[in-house]
């Protein structure tokens, strides 16, 4: 069953949080979809994940390539053709509690010192509890994460 994990940021911002998310979904060899919402800007989100930890490399790209099975990554507005492992929602992208069961995990990160974004993911709580599916909700407290209850 799939698991829709509930990233709430009241610390960190979503540059520095994201990267941390889709480095543990590579760490466990999944591919990921990191969906975001239509009116975000691609190239920015891009920019945020090439400048993460120098440690770090996530080799990505965006939907319009022509070689979407060559990377893990693959930043897109809407739901890929071909389903990855893991899906991460951002700056309000749509999920659908019909496309988690395609997913090994769903993560959505939602800033809430956005009202739009914060109230947008209540919904999905709602909708996606209501359906049944297993949702986990995860809090920053002093810069790590928690998972409660």
């Amino acid at each position: 069953m799939s698991e829709v994990f509930f990233y709430h940021l009241t610390q960190t911002r979503l540059e520095v949080a994201l990267p941390k998310i889709l480095e543990r979904a590579l760490s466990v060899d999944w591919s990921i979809e990191l969906r975001t919402g239509v009116e975000a800007n691609l190239g920015a989100i891009s920019d945020a994940i090439w400048k993460g930890p120098e440690d770090s490399f996530l080799p990505h790209c965006l939907e319009d390539n022509d070689k979407l099975e060559d990377y893990p990554i693959v930043i897109s507005k809407s739901p890929l053709l071909e389903v990855r492992d893991c899906l991460v929602v951002v700056e309000r992208a749509e999920v659908t509690k019909n496309e988690v069961g395609k997913f090994k995990r769903v993560c959505l990160l939602f800033d809430s010192k956005n009202e739009v974004e914060l109230t947008k993911a209540r919904e999905c709580w709602k909708s996606l509890s209501d359906a049944g599916l297993e949702t986990v909700y995860w809090a920053e407290n002093w810069g790590k994460w928690e998972k409660k209850q």
